[in-house]
């Protein structure tokens, strides 16, 4: 084992040393904490799946002249509990590095052992410009080495994995791609092993990828897991795809032959497990007539959605293919069930593919649509594909039984969305854009906006996952941002569209996402970016009309209150009440949540504005000064910089005065004179109001004056009056109680 291991860090450091782009902290050594000034971070957000830490974010290291990757060196071993530096030697190798488009240096990393990688163990750190600590994202494994199983470890050959591999799925297979075998740390039960990671594609009997693990002890296969998600010159020509339209298409030409290949997207369409362009004498491909089954009509829908959707991302998110560096990208036309996926090649070259089978889709008694079209003639099928090589580039592993799947899927469906909506009028179907997934092949999968699942407790009560069901948890969140509306007792105003895709775009592209990312930890990532975006005055242009767009209070609350709606956010605290009023003095409390900081805010009864934070506190009570009158107060949780991480609460109604003005009575009369005095507040600049009703008649007194001073005099009309002190602000409304009543009476007698 250890020579085995001692190969793989050559291997590893011949590979850094050849791109030029991997750093590798190896077993070389344990990091020396000398030096190391003892720091507080000021955590601001934290999420926890049971035990293990997922998301930090805060202020978690002091400012840094040092490289990013000395930054991570420093805090890399730091406990994702209390983040007190307890540099032990815990190793992990460097694994990207990236600048996101808030400016951060996004370091990338794996724990290892020995060199070894171990499973589920990436964590991603987000450096700002000032070498501040800003995000970890992701989890390493605590005591590792007390963890790994002692055993012998057989040499394994690609011949025998696949054999191993033939045997397990139990028929004739026929295996057309196999990545060489990585030797990595699994979890197995409540230890971890030394397995084989193999990814293999196949053909037969059907097309499909999987994620194989096998014991390096015994050579038994220790887990499973899907892959796949079930899917020169430029010159310019045409095509006839399934809607019978001409198409214009990007080419090229080689020796007077023209193939559907796109130099500019860096993409190519073809047929066939074995990859054969589609290829013409003519810059015009269509079926021939005489054809019984022709894949040129798909190849040229497929082609043309393609391009849409990839120049959408080059010119509005200036994301060059995929992998944001001109990753090739293989689209292949399969003769298959009507269904599209997405294969990853990574390991294999600098590849990607997107498959497309040729069938139509079927209705509800198992037939055929005759006049349907294969998932090839779908633009947002197009696009949710493209997205699974984006989120597999990015990081996010789709695994089976793993709510990584889910999020996959939920996101894919949202950017198929958003590509629907950002080109309408490229539409082969001429149709307007909508929340349908995959309506223009004739029949609808999905409806995103209106999805099976609407919340995640229906995520969890599914057993297995069934990740395009589940995604509709994220597809809901997504439709109530972009449109708004009524969801689990929720008013949600919606933001557009624009904000929709940059809010998504960045949770997904600046270095939060991690293999195994939840649906909660991808909300927290939406929050904390459109957080920064108003923090940052971060602006864009607007999908359509090109306008400049800005962000506010009010996306962060929609942002909130959706995602809230579907159970991926946590509530406010419950039971929010007053438990004493005295004057001003206002004391409140909650029912308190672990760990809880919180934040009161207030506003003005039918007030349309959102309230405003008055104070924070992380004790579930507290006594605050109201402002005199009646007011709406709410309680939200907060993270470490006082933003809100969740809804507000119900409203509680406060009604507080300043203490009235004591000692009011009528001080002398002179005929129909009548002086009214009360004692001085005591208080400079105090302004009093003087209010009047009838003695006979309900209902509130009406001000008739204001004066500076502790006196008044009016004159008595007939009648019974009941007269009243309060003191006003400098508008003249009242800021304390009434005082006590003082009856005014006058009976003439005419002659």
């Amino acid at each position: 084992m250890k020579a085995l291991v001692r190969i793989l860090c050559i291997i590893l450091t011949a590979s850094i040393i050849v791109s030029g782009t991997t750093v590798s902290y190896g077993s070389t050594g344990v990091i020396s904490t000398e030096g190391i000034e003892e720091f507080v971070p000021e955590i601001a957000l934290m999420n926890k799946r049971g035990d293990e830490v997922t998301f930090v974010l805060g202020k978690l290291t002091e400012k840094s002249d040092e490289l990013p990757e000395e930054i991570v060196k420093k805090v890399y071993a730091k406990s994702s509990k209390d983040l007190k530096t307890k540099l032990e030697g815990m190793e992990f190798e460097i694994t990207g590095k990236f600048i996101n488009s808030m400016g951060r240096t996004v370091i990338k990393t794996v724990q290892v052992v020995d060199g070894v990688p171990v499973y589920g163990s990436e964590r991603n750190f987000h450096i700002n410009h000032e070498g501040v600590l800003e995000v970890i994202s992701g989890k390493n494994v605590e005591n590792i080495r007390k963890l790994i199983k002692k055993s012998n470890s057989l040499k394994i050959s690609e011949k025998e994995i696949a054999e191993i591999i033939e045997k397990n799925l139990g028929q004739e297979t026929d295996i057309f791609k196999m990545s060489e075998p990585e030797l990595i740390l699994y979890p197995v039960n409540d230890t971890y092993e030394y397995v084989y990671k193999v990814v293999v594609s196949i053909s037969k009997p059907e097309p499909d990828s999987f994620t194989y693990y096998i014991s390096g002890e015994n050579l038994e296969v220790v887990n499973i897991e899907k892959s796949s998600t079930n899917v020169k010159t430029t010159v310019y020509g045409t095509g006839i795809g399934e809607f019978g339209l001409v198409e214009n298409l990007k080419m090229v030409e080689e020796d007077e032959m023209y193939y559907l290949i796109n130099l500019d997207g860096n993409f190519e369409t073809g047929e066939g497990v074995n990859f054969y362009i589609f290829s013409s004498p003519q810059n015009h491909f269509e079926a021939e007539p005489d054809a019984v089954i022709s894949r040129v009509p798909h190849g040229v829908d497929a082609h043309y959605n393609l391009t849409g959707v990839i120049d959408f991302f080059n010119h509005y998110f200036n994301r060059n293919s995929y992998d944001d560096n001109w990753g090739l990208i293989k689209c292949r036309i399969m003769f298959g069930p009507h269904n599209a996926r997405a294969e990853r090649y990574g390991n294999w070259g600098e590849h990607s593919e997107i498959w497309f089978y040729n069938r139509k889709p079927l209705d509800e008694d198992g037939n055929e649509i005759v006049d349907g079209r294969s998932t090839a003639a779908a633009l947002d099928i197009a696009a949710h594909e493209f997205i699974h090589l984006v989120l597999f580039h990015e990081g996010l592993e789709y695994n089976n039984d793993h709510e990584n799947m889910v999020l996959h899927e939920g996101l894919a469906d949202v950017f198929g969305v958003i590509c629907e909506y950002a080109l309408e009028d490229y539409l082969l179907s001429k149709e307007k854009a909508n929340w349908f997934i995959g309506e223009d092949t004739g029949r609808a999968m999905r409806n995103a906006a209106y999805p099976e699942i609407t919340h995640y407790s229906g995520v969890l009560e599914m057993d297995p996952f069934i990740p395009h069901k589940g995604g509709g948890v994220i597809t809901k969140a997504a439709y109530l941002i972009a449109e708004g509306g009524s969801h689990n007792g929720r008013e949600i105003k919606g933001i557009g569209y624009s904000k929709l895709a940059n809010i998504f775009y960045s949770a997904m592209t600046d270095g939060y996402i991690v293999p195994y990312s939840s649906l909660k930890d991808f909300a927290s990532y939406a929050v904390a970016v459109v957080n920064l975006f108003e923090d940052e005055k971060y602006s864009h242009t607007s999908i359509k009309g090109k306008k400049n767009i800005y962000y506010d209070q009010y996306d962060i609350n929609t942002v909130i209150e959706a995602f809230t709606s579907v159970g991926l956010l946590p509530e406010a605290p419950e039971n929010f009440k007053v438990t004493n009023i005295d004057g001003l003095s206002v004391d409140f409390a909650w029912d308190e949540i672990p760990g809880g900081r919180y934040g009161i805010y207030r506003r003005k009864p039918g007030s349309t504005c959102l309230p405003e934070k008055v104070a924070e506190i992380e004790e579930p009570q507290i006594t605050l000064e109201s402002l005199p009158g009646t007011y709406d107060y709410y309680i939200a949780l907060v993270d470490g910089r006082g933003k809100r991480i969740s809804a507000f609460s119900d409203a509680v109604t406060v009604e507080a005065y300043l203490k009235e003005p004591e000692n009011f009575r009528e001080s002398f009369r002179i005929g129909l004179i009548v002086q009214l005095r009360w004692d001085h507040s005591g208080v400079p600049g105090t302004r009093y109001g003087i209010y009047m009703k009838c003695s006979c008649l309900p209902g509130e007194p009406v001000k008739v004056a204001e004066t500076p001073f502790n006196m008044f005099y009016t004159i008595s009309i007939w009648g019974s009056y009941d007269y009243y002190v309060a003191i006003v602000d400098e508008n003249g409304n009242r800021i304390s109680d009434y005082s006590n009543k003082v009856t005014v009476e006058n009976c003439l007698v005419l002659h």
